[in-house]
């Protein structure tokens, strides 16, 4: 298995992890602190390896 954990406003970086096969498995809430945007959501992504 296989976990990562990406900043839900980084969509590059969202859009690369879905084509290398991850899959979002849960999104939590306010767990960023963004310069910019204050909190912002990550999302726990999984792939089976």
């Amino acid at each position: 298995m296989q976990f990562n954990f990406v900043v839900s406003t980084n969509e590059s970086a969202v859009r690369l992890w879905k084509s290398l096969g991850f899959e979002v498995l849960a999104t939590l809430p306010g767990a960023f602190a963004h310069s910019e945007k204050g909190y912002v959501d990550a999302l726990v992504m999984f792939r089976m390896l």
